[in-house]
């Protein structure tokens, strides 16, 4: 019942209906049957044939969205089939077509058929069947009727007025017609899988067995692939109808597909984890919007704090830095740890690496950074590991610190502590590499031999004589402090002399001279020696045998005072 005016039952004895005239601005019914005419009456008031409505004198009153709808109808020519309520128990179910158009005026004819009336008997608590149908169309930006018996169909599509059903098109071959669609509208890829599913023996099957046949696939919209899925069920009515429903799934698709992403890279980087054994942590970077997933992490890692994914990668983790990297290493790592820097390492070497120390149950433990890019499904991404290296730099260390005393257990003299003839070899060996390449630079050697050391070895025994020599190296030490000392023979040693050393060299010699005065009246260590400077000589031993006949001449002029 409608409480304004009684019941409309009886209007629909015959089908409500009129031709009405539109142009940009207004309408106005221009011929209506009887059924029509009393139900405007009785919902409206007095409606007079020939009677110019403006579209917008309704706007915000009963029958906006039929006005709406003319309009939109008298302009694009698409049928439209709309409810609208005119009070809080009734609502209205039209039917509007665009019959004619005046070439010369553009005046528009449209008909409008009232296909029912349906009154509400629930209170406010009661939801039409209409509306619900409409409210589930509106995820489908196209919906297909399709008579299976004879291939007959309508294409509407959901219209901006008030969310209504327009139609776009109708034909008579409609697994045709969606083929031929296919070519121009689905993504390339897609085509071949929705031409093999899209059949009629194949739907039909489906229907038999499922009550339903979908299909997801890619349409492009606006020149992009966008997901959709179509829905196909049987009408219960006469005849063998089916409707065909596509909407956007593009948003769910790819929420989708990322969850998908990230479920697998997490087992990709578990197993990988579980290979290498020493990744602490694992990141995806987009390099282009910096969003970050951390897919990896170790219980001692996650005690951290890190975050696990965010939309800065590298503001966020030198912000972490500061709070968990070891603060000898803090400079280094905010100095390198920049995208510039990273990504230029990458471009050049394929990878980038650095190593510093994080601070893991309060101690200081190496790890290594690690940073390349792969390509993955979705385009390139910045990977990055953290790799705990701490128990292999400390082998490293102790290693290097192994090798190094015994390298220099190897070229040190046991008796005197200066280096000995081995570690003479060495210096002598890449001094001649420098000369060879004239890289050189100003030294000179000083030849030394230990007076009278057989007749102490003889006379007193060896540990006179080892006392003796060690005297002799402590002078030669003291005399030459800024310079490589080395015991090349029993009793003879050498020094290489340059910097300071080199510059006072002269002065150096006389002091020695000097000593070996004084010792000489006193019965204590005297110490030959001569010295040559490099003087474009082809080698060190060059050098080295002028230095050691001037050695010579001394220790003769030392004898015979």
């Amino acid at each position: 019942m409608n409480e304004a005016g009684g019941s409309f039952d009886h209007y629909f004895d015959t089908l409500p209906m009129a031709i009405l005239e539109c142009d940009k601005d207004s309408t106005m019914i221009i011929r209506c049957n009887k059924s029509y005419r009393e139900f405007m009456t009785n919902a409206f008031g007095v409606i007079t044939v020939g009677q110019r409505v403006r579209f917008d004198e309704s706007d915000g009153r009963p029958g906006s969205v039929f006005m709406n709808s003319l309009k939109q109808c008298a302009e694009d020519g698409r049928w439209v089939v709309m409810d609208e309520r005119l009070n809080e128990k009734t609502t209205v179910h039209t039917f509007i077509r665009r019959v004619a158009v005046n070439p010369v005026t553009g005046i528009v004819a449209c008909a409008t058929v009232i296909l029912g009336l349906m009154d509400e008997h629930f209170g406010n608590s009661s939801v039409f069947y209409a509306h619900i149908a409409q409210a589930l169309s509106a995820d489908y930006f196209n919906l297909y009727y399709v008579n299976l018996d004879t291939d007959q169909f309508i294409e509407y599509s959901s219209s901006s007025i008030e969310g209504n059903l327009a139609m776009e098109r109708h034909g008579e071959d409609f697994f045709n017609a969606a083929h031929t669609d296919a070519m121009v509208y689905i993504y390339s890829e897609d085509r071949p899988g929705f031409l093999e599913a899209f059949t009629k023996e194949n739907i039909i099957q489906s229907l038999n067995e499922h009550g339903t046949f979908t299909l997801s696939y890619r349409l492009l919209v606006d020149g992009a692939p966008e997901y959709v899925n179509m829905k196909i069920v049987r009408i219960n009515a006469d005849g063998n109808y089916i409707i065909i429903g596509v909407n956007n799934v593009d948003a769910q698709m790819k929420h989708q597909e990322e969850l998908e992403r990230i479920k697998e890279e997490r087992i990709t980087y578990s197993r990988i984890t579980a290979l290498a054994g020493d990744y602490i942590a694992i990141y995806t970077v987009d390099p282009v919007t910096d969003y970050f997933i951390e897919y990896s992490a170790t219980k001692d890692y996650e005690g951290l704090g890190f975050a696990k994914r965010g939309e800065n990668f590298f503001e966020t983790s030198i912000e972490d830095s500061r709070r968990v990297i070891y603060l000898e290493d803090q400079d280094m790592f905010l100095s390198m740890f920049t995208k510039e820097k990273i990504m230029t390492a990458i471009r050049k070497y394929g990878l980038f690496t650095m190593n510093y120390r994080l601070l893991i149950d309060g101690e200081p433990q190496y790890v290594s950074l690690k940073a390349a890019i792969v390509e993955e499904k979705n385009g390139p991404q910045l990977i990055v590991g953290v790799v705990n290296v701490d128990a292999q730099v400390r082998r490293d260390q102790e290693y290097a610190n192994t090798l190094t005393e015994a390298r220099n257990m190897a070229n040190l003299d046991q008796l005197t502590g200066v280096k000995n003839k081995h570690a003479y070899v060495d210096v002598e060996a890449q001094l001649n590499k420098h000369v060879e390449e004239k890289l050189v630079m100003s030294f000179a050697i000083v030849v030394l031999d230990v007076n009278g050391l057989k007749l102490i070895n003889d006379t007193q025994g060896h540990q006179a004589g080892d006392r003796y020599l060690m005297d002799a190296c402590e002078i030669i030490c003291k005399i030459f402090k800024h310079s490589p000392v080395f015991r090349v023979g029993g009793d003879e040693f050498a020094v290489i002399a340059q910097g300071s050393d080199y510059d006072n060299i002269d002065g150096l010699m006389e002091r020695l001279s000097e000593i070996n005065t004084e010792n000489k009246k006193a019965g204590k260590v005297v110490v030959a020696g001569g010295m040559a400077r490099y003087n474009g000589d082809r080698n060190v031993a060059a050098v080295f045998e002028r230095a050691d006949a001037l050695m010579y001449e001394n220790k003769k002029m030392l004898k015979s005072c």
